[in-house]
């Protein structure tokens, strides 16, 4: 008994000495993080960059294809360092005879990331107000991951905007962290609940060593610079937060589909031959639309190359699509993408975007103005530049005067529109 008191003595000292340590790290740790942040981020997708606004913030997005071509709109999964990089073999594929839309969701990538209550629903609206005030006309839907989700969703509420679904894994994670960590999404979960914690959580798993781990095996040093920069964004971890709390999936903010029908056709990629039934998947449980299947066994349910090849060769073998695609051509003839504005060359210097103009339902959509882009001394890197006006500067040099997009810093640039 004499012992015992001592023994506790100390091992309260001990607690109390890594508990200090262990708080002291996390500060270390998040402070670092924000040392690092920003990082220089530019899109490595081909095709002209673009800027839509829609009302929660601005959507960036790569526009490449035959201006005749038919539309086609990417949508990337929700996940750690996501965006649509992860997509870039699709998009330079599919490119050659598609007009392809390949945006960032919000929170992700190079577009906005407010301090939003991130949900599926939002999401949802995100693809439905992008299809409509962008593309302007039925689009094949082409989703990956979690995002197979949101694109069934428009499918079924708004059938004039989708002329087919190209689902890839859709009961897949990209990454498929449960299949080489099982326990680890749950932990990631749990820890990622408190805001503080779930900051820390963001900041330790955003470091090289984290990526390097929790990447695709096959990832080159290019993508873990990409990933490392994308993740070293103002904001990136709120979007993500949501994502490891699983309040991206539909299921989890109480969002069913209604009980119609999908009317456009589905082509379902799986991981696995074993999953061979549409019902595996809830999505399309009771369906009566045309479902072709494809197995395709991705290392990670990621999408290389070869799996792009493959994945472009079955969507021009897909005879409903075809069909799908003439009825709707003949129902919505004289409709169509918005032109585009010519670029201003001096204005318009390699990598800026050009921004859309949001248009109201069933009116013609205006054409897209471009975006000046200036160096921002708090960003330390180009960016696009807010509010424009034109100027005029002490010695007597026209210039444009703006916010930046990133920091709201005021920004200046010599010369007119």
């Amino acid at each position: 008994m004499k012992n015992a008191l001592p023994r506790l003595k100390w091992l309260l000292r001990l607690s109390a000495f890594a508990s200090l340590l262990a708080g002291l790290g996390a500060a270390l740790a998040v402070v670092w993080h924000r040392l690092l942040t920003p990082q220089l981020l530019e899109s490595a997708l081909p095709g002209q960059a673009r800027l839509y606004r829609w009302r929660h913030g601005y959507i960036f997005y790569k526009l490449v294809g035959p201006e005749q071509g038919p539309p086609l709109a990417l949508w990337h999964a929700p996940g750690l360092a996501a965006s649509a990089y992860e997509l870039r073999e699709l998009v330079t594929l599919l490119g050659e005879r598609y007009r392809v839309y390949a945006p960032d969701l919000l929170g992700f990538g190079l577009s906005d990331r407010p301090a939003l209550p991130y949900s599926g629903p939002l999401y949802v609206e995100l693809l439905s107000d992008f299809l409509r005030e962008v593309v302007g006309q039925p689009a094949l839907l082409v989703a990956q991951g979690t995002s197979c989700q949101y694109a069934l969703e428009v499918a079924r509420r708004s059938p004039e905007l989708c002329r087919g679904l190209v689902l890839l894994w859709p009961e897949h994670e990209v990454g498929c962290w449960q299949e080489r960590f099982p326990r680890l999404r749950w932990l990631l979960a749990l820890l990622a609940r408190p805001p503080l914690l779930g900051l820390l959580t963001y900041c330790l798993l955003t470091t090289r060593p984290a990526l390097r781990l929790l990447s695709a095996p096959e990832q080159t040093p290019s993508d873990l610079d990409y990933r490392y920069a994308t993740t070293h964004q103002f904001g990136a971890e709120h979007a993500v937060q949501a994502w490891l709390t699983d309040r991206l999936r539909l299921e989890a903010n109480g969002t069913r589909s209604p009980a119609t029908p999908l009317r456009p056709p589905v082509l379902l990629v799986h991981a696995e031959p074993g999953g061979s039934k549409t019902e595996d998947w809830p999505g399309l449980q009771n369906q009566v639309t045309a479902v072709e299947q494809l197995w395709i066994k991705a290392r990670d349910c990621t999408i290389d190359r070869q799996t792009a090849a493959l994945i472009s060769a079955r969507l021009d073998a897909w005879p409903e699509l075809t069909t799908q695609g003439e009825e709707i051509s003949q129902a919505t003839s004289g409709t169509g993408e918005a032109h585009e504005a010519s670029p201003d060359p001096e204005s318009e210097p390699t990598g800026s975007a050009a921004a859309s103009v949001v248009a109201q339902p069933q009116q013609s959509l205006a054409e897209p103005e471009p975006v000046f882009e200036a160096y921002c001394v708090r960003c330390r890197q180009k960016t696009p530049m807010l509010s424009v006006s034109e100027t005029t500067l002490k010695n007597g040099r026209p210039a444009l005067q703006g916010l930046c997009a990133r920091c709201g810093a005021r920004m200046y640039r010599i010369g007119r529109r």
